[in-house]
């Protein structure tokens, strides 16, 4: 089951739900470090040069805080629909994504069960989720 990525975002913005705010403070705190990281690999690694990352983050902080927001915000959210919808993965639905998944990762069906399990119960989640998600986007 697909979804816009950007419908869900604003979906997610536009929901009315209490964030704690030092959810968001801790959310904020693993993006500014992940997006350091990143700034000081592409400089190993030949890319692009950051001689002032901590300058270049203080520039980039709202856009940070915003990303912060929807990590903190996406899961309450997928949980208050999970409580109000009543979203059901049938075992075609879980067989059909482990098909497409084989297909991504140029693996077999059998492969991808062996991870997830026989039962496949813990890709449940991911494909209830991501049918919640499209369910929000044509809304």
């Amino acid at each position: 089951m697909s979804y816009n990525e950007n419908k869900w975002r604003s979906y997610v913005a536009a929901y009315d739900i209490e964030v704690p705010e030092e959810r968001i403070e801790q959310e904020y705190e693993m993006v500014r470090v992940d997006m350091k990281h990143r700034m000081m690999y592409a400089q190993m690694s030949g890319g692009e040069t950051h001689l002032f990352p901590d300058l270049e983050l203080a520039q980039m902080e709202d856009e940070l805080r915003e990303a912060a927001l929807f990590e903190a915000k996406e899961p309450l959210v997928l949980k208050d629909l999970t409580k109000k919808l009543d979203v059901t993965v049938t075992p075609d639905e879980l067989l059909a994504e482990v098909e497409a998944m084989a297909k991504r990762q140029n693996t077999t069906v059998e492969e991808i069960k062996r991870f997830f399990g026989e039962d496949l119960k813990l890709l449940e989640r991911d494909v209830r989720e991501n049918k919640i998600r499209a369910w929000a986007c044509s809304q």
